[in-house]
């Protein structure tokens, strides 16, 4: 259909409207072209007109729960969608659409309760299965997660993301080769995606299964060089391993790839400074206060590493600049009074030594 085509029929149809304000079928139609070219507002204009004279439209109610659901109006969508199901048409989807509505409202029980009635519908339905998951997982139940995401994974073995959300939770659970099978088998399934290797990866270095980790992050370079992300989490496995020169090496091949990016400056200054090797860290740190002069823990980083120095002075400066961006920052006001009061304290004894 063509504009000049949908113009004509969008014109004949709010005609109709004018000439029969009851007919449905001209509402939901009209309101079904809005819908296809995202006009929302018109189409929730036109459901409303025809809510006024027939409440207990289904197709109505559940299309602007829908709408108000893609417009993160949850409490909207919760609302249409409970007066879809309160008709009593046992519908899958409007008790699954509910239990999403309400999950993003955070209403745990509601969600469930909406969920298991999905269920009692159609207890096939993977989808469902993994939603409860997610909710098991957002309330940091781990192991409610895993029995859903299992029945999920049984019901659809051929979907990456099943395999996805079981290896994050066995992740939580600490089972670090368990999780790197099932991002292994995720790939498999999605072999264009790096990321799914990089959580292996990840996975395998969490165990310390190290071979197997670098085996894979060297497989993730080869596949995709310029993958930021990779070199960050290679060499904080690296420096795991206590191989601090390839840690450094990847670090700065990050570095290279991405100069405007902060990442990889805070991990290399960390190091440095956890390996004591503070005017390097310094130099980094105020890298990522020039890329990002409003960030107040760049500040405090760098105003650490001046205090370990024992150049106050620089330390005093730098945690002002970090007071004045971030006012309401308590902690650092008392390190700021506390490095003054040791500056003015070591400034006096000087004073008193040079007296004498």
């Amino acid at each position: 259909m063509n504009d000049e085509e949908k113009k004509q029929i969008t014109n004949d149809l709010i005609k109709n409207i004018v000439d029969n304000p009851n007919n449905s079928e001209c509402y939901l139609k009209l309101a079904n072209i809005y819908l296809n070219d995202n006009e929302f507002d018109r189409a929730i204009s036109v459901y409303e007109s025809l809510l006024n004279f027939e409440p207990s439209n289904y197709i109505a109610l559940t299309n602007l729960g829908s709408i108000y659901f893609c417009k993160f109006d949850f409490q909207k969508a919760v609302n249409y969608y409970s007066r879809a199901a309160n008709l009593g048409i046992d519908d899958v989807t409007v008790y699954f659409n509910l239990g999403n509505a309400y999950a993003e409202l955070g209403e745990f029980k509601q969600a469930v309760s909406n969920y298991i009635k999905s269920l009692n519908l159609d207890k096939n339905n993977y989808k469902v299965y993994s939603a409860i998951g997610m909710l098991y997982q957002d309330q940091e139940n781990y192991d409610e997660a895993l029995r859903y995401y299992e029945k999920a994974l049984m019901l659809n073995p051929d979907l990456a993301e099943n395999y996805i959300n079981l290896a994050f939770v066995l992740m939580k659970l600490d089972r670090f080769n368990d999780a790197a099978n099932n991002f292994n088998i995720a790939y498999n399934l999605s072999p264009d995606s790096s990321k799914l290797l990089l959580y292996a990866a990840n996975a395998y270095s969490a165990a310390m299964v190290y071979d197997k980790a670098n085996e894979y992050f060297e497989k993730i370079i080869e596949i995709n060089p310029s993958y930021y992300q990779t070199y960050l989490c290679y060499a904080l496995s690296c420096y795991e391993q206590k191989n601090t020169d390839k840690a450094i090496e990847l670090y700065n091949t990050a570095i290279s790839l991405c100069p405007d990016v902060i990442n990889a400056y805070i991990l290399l200054a960390n190091l440095y400074f956890t390996e004591k090797k503070y005017e390097l860290a310094v130099e980094l740190y105020k890298k990522v206060v020039e890329i990002e002069p409003s960030d107040p823990e760049a500040y405090t980083l760098l105003g650490n590493t001046y205090v370990m120095l024992k150049d106050l002075r620089s330390a005093i400066n730098v945690y002002k600049q970090c007071i004045d961006i971030d006012t309401d920052n308590d902690e650092i006001k008392l390190v700021y009074v506390e490095i003054v009061n040791e500056f003015i304290k070591n400034k006096s004894m000087e004073e008193n030594t040079d007296a004498a």
